[in-house]
């Protein structure tokens, strides 16, 4: 689901490209993968250790790779439903505009 971003200007075109790097999405995405590689890394180190505190249960190892899951899932999200360009195009001419208001010009 790509957006038709060949009518926008470059400028516009740089503004939805760094708006879409910086989707919130992929930045909780790399951190619950990062958390999971490191968790399931100690799950596997502690396999023995894990099941003594925890009642039978290797905790870290299945928490990291929850961790894992999650964050692929917010991955998949951005790829499948991103921000669309007229939403991140729009909502900046409105910033624009209200900046502009605020300053006594007219845009208009």
């Amino acid at each position: 689901m790509r957006d038709d971003t060949t009518t926008m200007t470059e400028e516009q075109q740089a503004l939805v490209r760094s708006t879409r790097r910086l989707d919130l999405r992929r930045i909780l995405g790399g951190l619950f993968v990062l958390y999971g590689v490191i968790t399931t890394i100690v799950g596997i180190v502690n396999w023995n250790t894990d099941p003594e505190k925890t009642g039978g249960i290797h905790i870290n190892l299945w928490v990291g790779l929850s961790l894992l899951v999650g964050g692929l899932l917010f991955f998949l999200w951005d790829r499948l439903n991103p921000v669309p360009a007229a939403d991140i195009v729009g909502q900046a001419e409105a910033e624009e505009h209200q900046k502009a208001a605020g300053e006594g010009r007219d845009l208009a």
